[in-house]
């Protein structure tokens, strides 16, 4: 299933359609879908373009400090930011997006739960015999948390075994602080809520710069924003996939 998951949208991803106006081009020798192929790929490049598309996304919502939020059971944190390379040692992981672990590590510390839920995040291609969770509780005992207070959950491909690992390890805990990426919060608020747990939302890693105004540079297409555009949409196809299913 996780690779219809993975697989399925990258064929209605806005890059698939400018290859499919430049193939229809070329097949049927017109030039029409070639100059709107060029035209749309200036356009989603943009970044007052794509970022506006992801503000829809990722929503406005001000980043809350960790004293201003409720106390609960536990506080758990979704995989999704380690990559794990080669090194002259073995494999060592490295940070892409780390603000999902030290959000959480800042909840445990200011006291709003007694116990931190790291995720065993590992897809069946990846050929690393530690798991996200495995290597978070590591990094997170040197950083002074008590391994007793540290669980992992069994091991997980995406956001719906998240939240079906949790449930299992809780009990008769139910309220959580749940700890993600802005724009990916609320897929994942709906598929804890559907496991009938009290959900308070930390976000983090937000993508947008919500300080700066609109220069000159913003109407300029480069990579960067097209990517953020790309990643916006598929969150919203996987949204849309999970709404129905």
């Amino acid at each position: 299933m996780i690779y219809l998951n993975k697989i399925l949208p990258v064929f209605i991803m806005p890059i698939m359609g400018i290859i499919y106006l430049l193939i229809y081009g070329l097949w049927k020798k017109k030039r029409w879908p070639i100059y709107t192929a060029m035209a749309l790929l200036y356009v989603l490049s943009t970044p007052i373009v794509a970022g506006n598309f992801f503000k829809l996304i990722e929503g406005t919502e001000p980043r809350k400090t960790p004293t201003e939020m409720p106390t609960a059971d536990a506080i758990v944190v979704l995989s999704g930011m380690i990559n794990q390379v080669k090194s002259n040692n073995g494999v060592q992981p490295e940070w892409t997006d780390p603000d999902r672990y030290f959000g959480g590590l800042e909840l445990f510390k200011v006291g709003k739960a007694p116990k931190i839920i790291f995720t065993r995040g590992k897809l069946p291609w990846g050929n690393t015999t530690q798991t996200e969770g495995d290597i978070l509780k590591k990094f997170a005992i040197v950083q002074g948390v008590p391994d007793s207070s540290i669980i992992l959950t069994e091991n997980v491909e995406n956001t719906a075994d998240e939240a079906k690992a949790v449930v299992k390890i809780l009990g008769k805990w139910k309220t959580i602080i749940l700890v993600t990426s802005a724009y990916h919060m609320p897929r994942a608020i709906q598929l804890f809520e559907r496991q009938e747990l009290i959900v308070k939302t930390y976000k983090v890693d937000y993508k947008l710069d919500q300080l700066s105004g609109i220069t000159f540079m913003d109407f300029l297409p480069d990579a960067d924003s097209f990517r953020l555009l790309n990643t916006g949409f598929r969150e919203l196809i996987g949204r849309v996939i999970y709404y129905i299913f």
